[in-house]
């Protein structure tokens, strides 16, 4: 969905309200799938703060479908979230962190909500603060089961103190 700019440009209105559902699918972050069961809400503003800079500043929000971090369960998160970022600064692109690349007088409003969500989102979803995540021997899922690996490692040059403690 592109967004047109040319008017804020050439001061024929101060600022343009943006309103608008965008229909992801499903992004890829640090390997891992994140999958949008509704539409992007994306809520703001674009205005002009000099001839040459354009800020959007809002909100967006929407529900996400990913797997716990720890114990790869599923996970539905609702997200919400505020922005101030630059979508536009001819000329100036140095002095300012642009979230996507303006082409033209124009900008992709997908592009930017991909960016600002990979910005902002957590590194890793949880299914619930206190998981205990997987085994790392069997790969049983700890919060609904109790294995009976023996997960204690003991380095190889350590071994014979050991036999130190034959009773502990």
């Amino acid at each position: 969905m592109i967004k047109d700019l040319s008017g804020l440009l050439a001061k024929k209105y101060e600022e343009l309200t943006v309103d608008e559902a965008v229909g992801l699918k499903s992004m890829q972050r640090s390997g891992d799938e994140i999958v949008f069961s509704e539409p992007v809400s994306i809520n703001g503003r674009l205005y002009r703060l000099e001839d040459d800079v354009i800020f959007f500043s809002g909100n967006l929000s929407t529900t996400i479908n990913t797997a716990c971090g720890r114990c790869l369960e599923p996970v539905s998160e609702e997200i919400a979230m505020d922005f101030d970022e630059v979508v536009y600064a001819e000329g100036r692109e140095e002095d300012y962190d642009l979230i996507v690349e303006p082409e033209g007088e124009t900008f992709d409003l997908e592009e930017f909500i991909i960016n600002i969500l990979e910005l902002k989102l957590p590194l890793k979803f949880l299914c619930d603060e206190d998981c205990k995540g997987l085994c790392p021997v069997c790969g049983t899922n700890l919060n609904t089961s109790q294995c009976n690996c023996n997960d204690e490692k003991i380095d190889e040059r350590f071994a014979m103190l050991k036999n130190l403690f034959p009773d502990r």
